[in-house]
């Protein structure tokens, strides 16, 4: 006897889902699972898709990539972006060759080396911020991120340029697209290709000379120029400069979202915020050198605090497969051409997995307890599997260097206590705007001398005070 489909979500005539999906697609997949369990399905206009919730779902999704499940199908929308590279290439050995070569340029010495430029460039925004201010937290750690990304995954050629780099990446993002098709004569679609030919017209200059001149670079934009790629030996002028577009795109978008997240959540726990700072003390100590990558990894209450951000608020709240082959899974029935898709959003909070999963805990993760390590699956943030992020350890690292410089050096305070989620960049980051109060640490006992001998404001005077700026 065959197994049924699972059981679908009610939704409207011929759009089913669609409309709710894209206005919160994490509440579509909460009520799918508090009404109809672990495995459902929804309905995104035509397309079917099964929504499996829990770590042995994960296991499952993960495992069959290149299997029963397809990934290029689901990365259609990245090609008007970048071209078919990574996940959205045809070709399995093609993929995972880029894969490797990624992972190659973000181990080792190589890291130690981005840690010292993310610290250069933390520093230099930092100097820019003054006694105090406030700023939007997503707009603020985007712009830093995009900075981090170019000086160290492209190399001074790029990072110069930022200015001309910026509105391009801006109009790439606003034109990604997971459902429509992405060649509707949409104003967005067309910004989206008009930037894309800019894009590649800066760099291809940036390529040739680093092809011509292979012996006067080593970094991580000469890796993947220099890189074999498995299949024809070094890749192609087009596919080394989508691949660097896209490596740099997902950097920053990414981490300025879970770095907004993190802050916020600091900010909104004080007395955890106090542990982390005395810690913070007893590693670095009274010293001004940017800590080496050595140090942020003793850095333990960070780290657990952006694992409680990341399964609380992940920045990617689901991922999908195309399900190249009907399977079985959990009673169900999953049809060949459906999508399957799996939720951190929801898996994150499942009591059975971390405990009072609603309550912000970092130490969670701490020794005793580490809960994440229940299941290889129960924490997905970054993904899992073959695909797993290859810019994980970047990405982690930038978090930390831009929290604990800025703690450094501020007192912090967030204007809008609770900020609710956006979904409009293809991203889970608060809710614009989200904004940061700050004041420099080092004046604050000149609070104590009379107003008028310029003594600055407190904090919720800077509130209304300062104007809010992007960094």
């Amino acid at each position: 006897m065959a197994l049924p489909t699972p059981p679908a979500l009610s939704g409207l005539p011929l759009l089913g889902n669609l409309l709710e999906y894209r206005r919160d697609h994490v509440e579509v997949f909460w009520r799918g699972y508090r009404t109809l369990g672990p495995i459902f399905s929804v309905r995104l206009g035509p397309q079917r898709a099964a929504v499996l919730i829990g770590p042995e779902y994960h296991e499952h999704f993960f495992s069959q990539a290149d299997q029963t499940l397809s990934l290029p199908e689901v990365y259609r929308f990245v090609v008007p972006m970048f071209g078919p590279v990574l996940n959205a290439a045809d070709d399995q050995e093609v993929r995972r060759s880029q894969l490797r070569l990624l992972h190659s340029a973000f181990h080792g010495r190589k890291m130690q080396q981005h840690v010292e430029v993310m610290a250069h460039e933390i520093e230099a925004w930092l100097d820019g911020l003054g006694e105090y201010g406030s700023f939007e937290a997503y707009e603020t750690f985007s712009h830093l991120g995009m900075n981090i990304a170019a000086s160290a995954l492209m190399g001074p050629e790029v990072r110069g340029r930022m200015a001309e780099f910026r509105p391009l990446y801006r109009a790439l993002a606003e034109g990604m697209e997971f459902v429509l098709p992405p060649n509707l004569p949409l104003p967005r679609f067309r910004r989206r290709d008009r930037a894309r030919v800019a894009l590649h017209a800066l760099i291809r200059p940036v390529i040739a000379e680093r092809r011509a001149h292979p012996e006067l670079y080593d970094d991580f934009l000469q890796t993947i120029v220099s890189g074999e790629y498995g299949v024809d030996g070094p890749a192609a002028d087009e596919t080394v400069v989508g691949l660097a577009l896209m490596t740099v795109f997902t950097a920053y978008i990414t981490t300025a979202a879970q770095t907004s997240w993190s802050l916020v959540q600091l900010l909104q726990h004080p007395a955890y915020l106090g542990s982390m700072l005395e810690e913070q003390q007893a590693v670095l100590g009274d010293g001004a050198d940017p800590p080496v990558q050595e140090q942020l990894g003793r850095l333990e209450r960070l780290e657990w605090a952006l694992k409680e951000s990341q399964r609380l608020h992940p920045a990617m709240s689901h991922y999908a497969r195309y399900t190249a082959q009907a399977y079985e899974l959990g009673g169900y029935q999953i049809p060949r051409g459906w999508f399957t898709m799996v939720c951190p959003s929801i898996s994150h909070r499942l009591p059975e997995l971390f405990s009072d999963p609603d309550v912000y805990d970092p130490k969670r993760f701490g020794p005793g307890r580490a809960e994440d390590r229940g299941h290889p699956y129960s924490l997905i943030g970054f993904g899992g599997g073959v695909y797993r992020c290859p810019g994980q350890g970047f990405g982690i690292n930038e978090m930390k260097l831009i929290i604990l410089l800025l703690l450094r050096r501020y007192d912090l305070m967030l204007h809008y206590p609770n900020p609710g989620r956006s979904f409009d960049l293809g991203i889970v980051r608060p809710n614009p705007p989200c904004v940061i109060t700050y004041r420099r640490r080092d004046s604050v006992g000149s609070e104590r001398r009379p107003r008028g001998e310029g003594a600055p404001a407190s904090l919720p005077q800077l509130i209304t005070a300062c104007p809010v700026t992007a960094g």
